[in-house]
């Protein structure tokens, strides 16, 4: 088969752009696989976006051809239709906008909760191409699925759950996800991973247990917009054993999740829009798979990663996860019930899960 995969913001090579290059990576084991490059894609360079990619995700993407088509803002409508005519199937990780495809199969992605605002003719006509919508979690799918009058399937991420192993375990809590902030008159105002939440947290807990032997390690994508928000980190935390990873390669990722006790995230807190929230959390399920304990918000797609109680904890508010945190650390028989349940639920969202059910979507 001649596959298509379309990911708008492939240079970002976050989650959503994991999954779409996973897919890449499975199917062109037997098939004719080609990632589309739109203007904006192709001027920042396919060598660029493919080694960022392979780098901080451990994807191999040798036999995947990075093509320039005519697809993405600005480019032409007649030349798509006729580009897309030799394709058997075309993979699109869409942002809520939507095109006509003359692939002979056409399948969405929805990688978060997205209200669908193609409701006019036009709309329709471009909707009526696409016959399947695949997401990532029941939390987007139950978030989306009444927007989107269309056939759906959940197909969870894929984790390398079997390259991620327990190492000796340090003192060290972990928090992954990207670096992305947004600043108005020089201050961050939002922060999709509320990596100041974590600080203020682990603050309240070295300072008032006398637990300064711990460290909280925070890693994640950055882009070069970023770095304003990185230096704030870094102020807000300098009294503190706090460091920060940005673009850290899979490889030394591998290393920190082995190594760390304890696996924190807080995406969404404080929020209400379910857009900013976790919609899975891959990095929770590799922390699992590395032997950590996560203690997770209760919110988005960790709920359907960590069972409370039995393979990690749900948290409320920071009180809650300082709690859950110290109930784990001083209790190492504890610690290791909780890590070896975690282990085995991260089997439920391995790589070769995620491949057999593209296979059946063929």
């Amino acid at each position: 088969m001649k596959i298509g995969i379309y990911s708008p913001y492939l240079d970002t090579a976050g989650g959503g752009e994991r999954y779409m290059m996973s897919i890449a990576e499975f199917l062109s084991q037997s098939h004719e696989v080609h990632v589309f490059l739109d203007a904006h894609l192709f001027e920042i360079g396919k060598e660029k976006i493919k080694e960022k990619i392979e780098s901080l995700h451990g994807i191999d993407l040798s036999n995947v051809n990075f093509i320039k088509a005519p697809i993405g803002v600005g480019s032409s409508f007649f030349e798509r239709l006729i580009f897309l005519k030799s394709y058997d199937l075309l993979f699109y990780l869409t942002d809520g906008s939507i095109f006509f495809s003359t692939a002979k199969k056409n399948i969405l992605h929805i990688q978060s909760p997205l209200k669908n605002t193609n409701n006019d003719l036009w709309g329709n006509f471009k909707l009526s191409s696409w016959k399947l919508i695949m997401y990532n979690s029941k939390f987007t799918k139950e978030e989306t699925e009444n927007s989107w009058k269309i056939k759906n399937v959940i197909v969870y991420p894929p984790v390398s759950v079997d390259k991620i192993k327990p190492l000796k375990k340090e003192k060290i809590i972990l928090s992954v996800g990207r670096f992305s902030g947004v600043s108005q008159g020089g201050q961050t105002f939002y922060a999709s991973k509320n990596h100041k939440s974590l600080i203020d947290a682990f603050r309240k807990l070295v300072q008032e247990n006398s637990l300064g032997e711990y460290s909280l390690h925070i890693a994640g994508a950055a882009a070069d917009g970023d770095k304003k928000y990185l230096e704030e980190l870094g102020k807000g935390a300098k009294d503190l054993k706090v460091y920060l990873y940005p673009n850290i390669s899979f490889d030394d990722l591998r290393k920190l999740y082995g190594k760390a006790l304890i696996y924190w995230h807080a995406a969404g807190y404080g929020e209400k829009d379910p857009t900013k929230m976790e919609h899975f959390g891959i990095t929770t399920v590799e922390a699992m798979a590395a032997g950590c304990v996560p203690i997770v918000i209760n919110l988005g797609g960790q709920k359907e990663i960590v069972e409370h109680g039995k393979s990690g904890f749900l948290w409320n508010n920071p009180s809650e996860l300082v709690e859950d945190t110290l109930k784990v650390i001083s209790n190492d028989t504890f610690f290791s019930k909780i890590s070896q349940k975690a282990v085995k639920r991260s089997k439920l969202f391995s790589k070769d899960k995620f491949c057999q059910n593209i296979q059946k979507l063929l």
